[in-house]
């Protein structure tokens, strides 16, 4: 039933699979907050969040 050939495909279909999750587990996951709704999805893409400005530190001690 199982041939060497066949088994090797299998093998080589988890391997691919395990690969895929780490790739994804390494980036960030599903972490986008899309739930499906694409106008949503979209206007937030168009609109990103404006950047935090640093702190300027005039070296003085902070009290």
């Amino acid at each position: 039933m199982w041939n060497l050939q066949s088994f090797i495909v299998l093998v080589v279909i988890f391997v691919l699979l395990a690969l895929a999750i780490l790739f994804i587990a390494n980036n960030g996951g599903f972490k986008s907050g899309c739930t499906g709704h694409c106008a949503s999805c979209q206007q937030r893409c168009s609109t990103p969040k404006p950047a935090k400005k640093p702190e300027e530190d005039d070296g003085a001690p902070k009290a």
